[in-house]
């Protein structure tokens, strides 16, 4: 399966933030939910299951100057293996404006055993935007071996590049001390502006390893392992998983 979504957020005459453009090909489909701030809040429904293997699934973001949007998922997407045994790709490309607003933290990427998936992410940014972007991985269902999952991400501020990095997760030699360990649970955020900066941190214990880093641009990137995405959530890496865009619920 090909598939392409499309949504530009743009500030209308009343001052709140409207889907101006949308465009959703299956499984990449988005609602509207209710919200009582000026702020768009967006709910990402999984219109089938996957990505399947062989998949090619592409979704385009834009916020344009002044708006502020809100994303959530319905649930979490399961990565499965495709009958012919080739990888799935979701390629995300996310541009916001001056003033613009983002806060992004759907439901964790389930890694099944089998698949193997790249998820790349390339977030271009004015100086004077706003963001939280949240990404979760488990590898593999309750008691099951994980597929191969790589997550990569690319942040550019102002024209300049603030983060590269890809991270590739899976069993075998991945899953050992020289990799990424034995954890099952990874999370990967990175912020933008203060509204969302975490605070600093470094910890290193049986049951989670987390760290903040400082990057450029007043960028920031948080990461965590661990058996268990509950543990990284009782962190409260993010002060609180609430939102400065105005609270929504689910229509």
């Amino acid at each position: 399966m090909e598939a392409r979504t499309e949504l530009v957020v743009r500030v209308d005459a009343t001052g709140r933030s409207r889907l101006h453009h949308v465009s959703c090909e299956v499984p990449l489909l988005f609602r509207e939910a209710r919200t009582d701030g000026p702020a768009l809040a967006l709910s990402w429904v999984n219109g089938a299951a996957g990505p399947l293997g062989g998949d090619r699934l592409r979704l385009s973001l834009t916020v344009e100057e002044g708006a502020a949007v809100r994303i959530r998922s319905t649930g979490a997407a399961m990565v499965h293996p495709g009958p012919a045994g080739d990888p799935s790709t979701f390629d995300i490309d996310i541009t916001l404006a001056a003033g613009s607003t983002l806060d992004w933290w759907p439901e964790p990427t389930v890694s099944v055993q089998g698949s193997r998936h790249r998820t790349s992410m390339l977030l271009t940014a004015h100086p004077e935007a706003s963001a939280r972007v949240v990404e979760s991985v488990v590898r593999g269902r309750h008691a099951e071996p994980a597929g191969r999952l790589a997550l990569h991400q690319r942040v550019v501020i102002d024209g300049v590049p603030v983060l590269d990095q890809e991270l590739d997760l899976s069993d075998g030699p991945f899953a050992g001390p020289g990799a990424h360990g034995a954890a099952r649970a990874v999370l990967s955020a990175v912020t933008l502006g203060e509204a969302f900066a975490p605070a600093a941190c470094s910890i290193v214990t049986p049951e989670v390893v987390a760290a903040v880093f400082a990057l450029d641009r007043g960028a920031m990137l948080a990461t965590a392992t661990t058996d268990d995405l509950r543990t990284i959530d009782a962190l409260d890496l993010f002060a609180a998983r609430t939102d400065v865009t105005g609270s929504a619920a689910l229509v």
